[in-house]
């Protein structure tokens, strides 16, 4: 009896149903119906993921890729989804709160997103949009590798239905994985990282008898680094801590004491919102606050590659591509763009197969993009000049 892993056939595998992934695969099925896509997917929607902040300018983007993805953000049955962003307040340069409100915007407000949600909500709408051409199969990647006549690339997976491992090939393979960046590195692709910054974020509650009417993202420096809140839907507020992992204070960030005492010491704005709103960190499920993950900028290279024979070709895209410092908060908007201008050029590429090189069109999108982020980001930091500790001087 034949006990090898069933192959099937797509022209091309998305692993990663996250942002860029949905927004690869949208864009795809725009620019060439007829394509097969593979996205697979091993999120759990009932986890909380950070990166919550989405600028207002992101409107056309989620317009462009389903005309009816803002309708269902408010629809029913995901009221929860997001509540509106009034602007941010920044105590950045001084220790007075200076304002950006969304009425200066031309977009308008934009959101402080559920994230686990919204990208539910994401995945959903490329289930429904294209369902005879986009299968998305829950399962976690093992490994790739070309196929003997190396004109396609051979992908094997875990899938979590069957608990069985399945085999699939491919002309072209997407690496939405995020920061981790599995499939890039199995192919071997290293990620550079430009920094050590670590996120310590925890997720409080309010009594339901408190209602917080401030819907800013509010943003606060420190000695040793730098603090955000943002409030959430269902009475949540999200605070996050950012420091580098050589800094005293990562230690003690990582325990809940540690990281209450650290938040009430080291900010004014950020503290008195979470004791005015009778705040407690969340308690839920296997939820353990504060949870710590990398928040340095770090970029892929190379982002994407080619097999010997020419034919099987691979990108990286999202936070698998290049990661942001938060403080940029412009994280998910340009997943969401990098996504888009992936899934073009690969459905350009499907359809009209060597009359462009798409590799030579990434890198140098690429690398345009990161040269753009790394000069607003120096930009930022040099605003504060209150501080002189090792943080602040690895930033100037």
């Amino acid at each position: 009896m034949d006990s090898s892993p069933e192959t099937v056939y797509y022209d091309v595998i998305i692993v990663g149903g996250g942002v860029a992934g949905c927004a690869a695969a949208l864009t795809l099925f725009h620019s060439n119906p007829g394509a097969s896509v593979l996205i697979l997917d091993d999120a759990d929607p009932g986890v909380f993921k950070i990166g919550e902040s989405l600028p207002a300018a992101a409107k056309q983007i989620l317009t462009y890729l389903s005309p009816d993805l803002l309708q269902r953000l408010s629809g029913d049955g995901h009221e929860r989804a997001y509540i509106k962003c009034t602007g941010n307040a920044s105590a950045w340069g001084s220790s007075e709160l200076e304002e950006t409100h969304a009425m200066m915007n031309p977009f308008g407000m934009g959101w402080h997103l559920d994230r686990a949600c919204f990208d539910q909500i994401l995945r959903d709408t490329v289930s429904s949009a294209a369902p005879d051409t986009i299968s998305l199969v829950k399962g976690v990647f093992m490994s790739v590798d070309t196929r003997d006549d190396a004109l396609h690339w051979s992908l094997s997976a875990s899938i979590f239905e069957s608990d069985k491992t399945r085999v699939f090939t491919s002309k072209w393979v997407v690496d939405a994985s995020g920061r981790k960046a599995t499939v890039a590195r199995k192919l071997g692709a290293r990620t550079i990282r430009e920094d050590a910054l670590l996120a310590f974020y925890a997720v409080f509650v309010s009594p339901p008898t408190t209602e917080d009417q401030d819907f800013r993202t509010v943003i606060e420096a420190s000695e040793s680094g730098w603090w955000y809140s943002s409030p959430l839907p269902s009475n949540r507020r999200v605070v996050a801590y950012h420091t580098d992992d050589s800094n005293p204070t990562s230690r003690d960030a990582r325990k809940q004491d540690g990281f209450i005492n650290l938040l009430h010491t080291n900010t004014q704005h950020i503290s008195q919102l979470i004791t005015s709103g009778g705040y407690d960190i969340l308690v839920h499920g296997d939820a353990k606050y504060p949870v710590c993950t990398a928040a340095g900028s770090a970029r892929l290279e190379p982002p994407c590659g080619v097999s010997v024979s020419s034919e099987a070709k691979w990108i990286a895209v999202g936070d698998a591509a290049m990661a942001f410092d938060p403080l940029s908060s412009q994280g998910m908007i340009t997943a969401l763009k990098m996504g888009c201008f992936v899934g073009d050029v690969i459905a350009r590429d499907l359809l009209a197969a060597g009359s462009d090189d798409p590799t030579s069109i990434f890198q140098k999108v690429y690398s345009q993009a990161w040269s753009k982020y790394d000069e607003e980001k120096q930009y930022f930091y040099a605003q504060e000049k209150r501080f002189d500790g090792e943080f602040w001087r690895a930033r100037k």
